[in-house]
């Protein structure tokens, strides 16, 4: 990841180079990391490991986005049906 200030670049997890900026995490203070897809905030683990799911659509990028937040930060999940049970 590449950081500027309290912005980290996401890095896929798959088989793609990158995400061309379009997939950035936001590193709170407090510890929490959002997840930010083009220019929406999806997904955020706060500090005491509880996932808040940030909105409520679907598409492949973004959830490819999601897989490589889930991978990155340990978490247990990702994929279509994880998503929508979420």
């Amino acid at each position: 990841m590449l950081v500027n200030g309290n912005i980290v670049e996401l890095k896929p997890t798959d088989s793609r180079k990158s995400f061309y900026g379009k997939a950035r995490v936001v590193m709170a203070e407090n510890g929490d990391k959002t997840l930010i897809s083009y220019t929406t905030p999806v997904l955020k683990l706060s500090a005491d490991g509880k996932l808040e799911k940030l909105w409520h659509g679907y598409s492949a990028t973004t959830m490819r986005h999601i897989n490589s937040f889930c991978d990155t930060f340990g978490i247990d999940g990702g994929g279509k049906r994880w998503w929508e049970n979420l």
